[in-house]
């Protein structure tokens, strides 16, 4: 059998957590719209379903397996929805029995034993999914040119037993990646529809992402001029000018930063946007510049209050240069979110008291402040390492991994005191 219909997933959570994140912000799948791109390009037919923005019937969405009959079905999953996952592959195997089911994504790729015998999918793409899904699709079509053992990235089992192929190396030249095929989704349905990422993989160590783990340490990125061709196009698709740029580090490159925004300053469309970024790639002039062409919103990680758990958590900023460059970007008239984490492995009573004290600090000079509670998600260095650093785990499924919910108790702190100083911290940011 040649496999021909795709079908792409994204993965959702329970309909009450999933309105809750559709009220505040939504915004399209990139990495199943770059699959998709990659997919097209080589003849194959493609149908996302977003699970988190389309509210499907049971019926409606049997009716459209039933009509597409799909040879392959790909799930994009993160921790949270893997309930989600476990509930849609039990009827997907029902309804379309040969279809080839594959899961990829955040969780997928630190948790292949779950993924193959618990969920029962029958292959996981670990890492990157765009050249991985592509290879393993003609592996599948042309088995005897290229053997299943011969795509890197992923993870099957051979009578019981899990086969791990070679890890894929990194897509190194991601202006060579199809511009987003737009036209796949329903835009409307998003309160973000036009966001982008620019690049991949984080400079960064930190103990609680699991992004470098995922993407690695080397920080790649597309060309300035690939970017603002993506924006022009999505400009004329979407007839917006509002921007989500949804890298974790956007400013991380100084040189195409300001190749950036020289050429975005050139249109005489005014487009607005908003950014992630870290207190120590940013300095006054970036922020300047920046604000010229259209940033209206930074978000940057600050985690903690406290220096040393700053140095113990691998986020290695200075607390004094991050409230400076941030009441700085303030008074240039950009909205500065600063988020914080509770409940680190070496927190204590009196970090976390630090950590609110700075919270209220910048609140007082203008800044929006946010909080969440130390969730160790697979992939993590605090994940792998919690025994060693005294962390234990107290949840029973993955939809408790949420960083409203303490699921953790430390060395310092059971899982009530940190309940308690979290709710501390919440109403302190309101």
């Amino acid at each position: 059998m040649r496999v021909k219909n795709i079908l792409l997933i994204n993965c959702s959570l329970d309909k009450y957590s999933r309105e809750k994140i559709k009220s505040v912000v939504s915004s399209p799948n990139l990495g199943l719209l770059s699959i998709a791109g990659i997919l097209l390009m080589h003849g194959y037919k493609v149908k996302i379903i977003d699970f988190f923005v389309e509210d499907l019937s049971k019926d409606e969405y049997l009716g459209i397996l039933k009509e597409y009959r799909p040879d392959v079905i790909g799930y994009s999953v993160y921790t949270r929805t893997v309930p989600f996952l476990k509930q849609i592959v039990m009827i997907n195997k029902k309804v379309v029995e040969k279809a080839i089911n594959i899961a990829g994504g955040p969780h997928p790729t630190f948790s292949v034993k779950e993924m193959l015998y618990d969920i029962g999918v029958d292959f996981v793409i670990r890492g990157e999914g765009e050249f991985t899904f592509l290879k393993l699709l003609e592996s599948l079509n042309y088995p005897d040119a290229y053997e299943l053992n011969n795509v890197n990235g992923i993870s099957y089992l051979s009578d019981t037993s899990i086969i791990n192929t070679k890890p894929q190396s990194y897509i190194q030249k991601l202006d060579a990646l199809p511009l987003q095929p737009i036209g796949l989704i329903k835009t409307e349905q998003y309160s973000t529809a036009f966001s982008l990422i620019t690049s991949r993989g984080c400079p960064g160590n930190c103990i609680y992402c699991s992004s470098r783990a995922l993407s690695g340490n080397n920080y790649r990125m597309r060309s300035a001029e690939n970017v603002i061709c993506e924006i022009n196009y999505l400009q004329r698709k979407l007839r917006s000018k509002k921007i989500v740029i949804l890298d974790d580090t956007f400013t991380a490159d100084k040189l195409r930063l300001r190749r950036f925004c020289q050429l975005l300053g050139k249109y005489k469309e005014k487009y607005v946007f908003r950014i992630e970024s870290r207190v120590d790639t940013v300095a006054e002039e970036d922020i300047t510049m920046l604000k010229k062409i259209g940033c209206e919103v930074i978000h940057f990680g600050v985690e903690s209050g406290s220096q040393k758990v700053i140095k113990q958590i691998g986020k290695n900023i200075d607390l004094l240069w991050a409230e400076k460059i941030m009441v700085y970007a303030y008074k240039q008239n950009i909205h500065i979110v600063a988020s914080f984490i509770i409940g680190h492995y070496c927190d204590s009573v009196e970090t976390i008291f630090e950590t609110i004290d700075l919270m209220k600090r910048l609140k007082r000079k203008g800044i929006e402040v946010s909080v969440a509670g130390c969730v160790p998600f697979p992939g993590t260095p605090l994940y792998n390492n919690r025994k060693k650093l005294g962390v234990e785990i107290h949840a029973n499924s993955w939809q408790e991994y949420d960083f409203s919910n303490i699921i953790i108790s430390t060395l310092n702190l059971s899982r009530e005191q940190l309940r308690e100083l979290l709710f501390l911290a919440v109403q302190e940011s309101i």
